[in-house]
């Protein structure tokens, strides 16, 4: 199922199996949750690579998958849906973390 929007940069995001945090690759092949340490994907056949190589390095994610991005003036990366937005963010689960530890 493709998630991604159409646009000309991506990256490659998933959620890690152990938490279900969001998590994105980085340019070593490595799994974070820093955004603005995602690899970059520029242009479609460069964003089929990616996702290639996220499918390979998904040993403890789940799903990985394209996002579109967009690069501010100053090199800043931001996801084009308000979806990614949120989930780049990770105020939701913080949120819910907290509502669950304030109810337990």
């Amino acid at each position: 199922m493709a998630k991604n929007l159409n646009g000309d940069l991506s990256i490659a995001s998933a959620n890690r199996l152990v938490d279900g945090v969001v998590v994105f690759l980085d340019d070593a092949g490595q799994w974070t949750e820093r955004f603005n340490r995602a690899a970059l994907a520029r242009g479609e056949r460069a964003g089929e690579i990616l996702l290639e190589r996220a499918r390979a390095e998904a040993f403890g994610v789940i799903d990985p998958y394209l996002v579109a991005v967009v690069e501010d003036d100053d090199g800043t990366l931001q996801p084009l849906s308000l979806r990614e937005r949120i989930r780049a963010s990770g105020l939701t689960f913080d949120a819910i973390a907290a509502d669950a530890v304030r109810y337990a």
